[in-house]
């Protein structure tokens, strides 16, 4: 397995990750459970150390295929690296605060219900922003998600009007056959 397989691999993890803490947390908050908003902290604190393979493996397949495969579209490597830094720092950010919180807040300690909703504010923002990361990543590899450059979009619009022309046109001439049958 080569960085640009392990980090196609495992690049799914902080998405799902904070988004499994999001929901454990808000459980927790709701329940008013200790036991369930550490247990949130403690799957912030594995998905926070999931994402520091994911973003070193991140680099190493950058350079394994800059140059090498056609059907990657390289004007997204940039954005999708540049803005990967940027969450990966806020989701190490997130795992520190979860790692103090389980000194500061170790039994018989509760974790208050202000300091778990402050979290989960944080894992908004956090899961927001490795969402967006994934999503730029999606697009080196994807057309499919590519908003700026779909075929239909990509088409000049006299093409579009043709095209339409055409339908019209073969639609009438269906409809002058089965005028003709009557």
């Amino acid at each position: 397995m080569n960085s640009a397989h392990l980090h196609l691999v495992i690049n799914h993890f902080p998405v799902i990750g904070t988004l499994i803490t999001l929901f454990v947390l808000a459980i927790g908050i709701m329940k008013k459970s200790d036991d369930v908003k550490k247990t949130a902290m403690l799957v912030l604190i594995l998905t926070s150390l999931v994402t520091i393979p994911v973003y070193v493996s991140g680099t190493n397949a950058e350079e394994m295929i800059e140059g090498t495969y056609e059907d990657v579209d390289e004007s997204f490597i940039e954005s999708h690296e540049d803005f990967a830094l940027y969450s990966f720092i806020a989701m190490n950010i997130a795992g520190a605060i979860a790692i103090l919180s389980m000194f500061l807040y170790k039994k018989p300690k509760e974790l208050p219900n202000k300091f778990a909703i402050f979290m989960l504010a944080l894992l908004l923002m956090v899961n927001g922003m490795m969402a967006y990361t994934a999503n730029l990543g999606g697009k080196i590899h994807h057309p499919e998600i590519r908003q700026d450059k779909l075929p239909w979009e990509s088409s000049a619009p006299s093409q579009n009007k043709s095209l339409k022309g055409n339908s019209e046109t073969d639609s009438k001439e269906k409809d002058d056959g089965k005028e003709d049958e009557k």
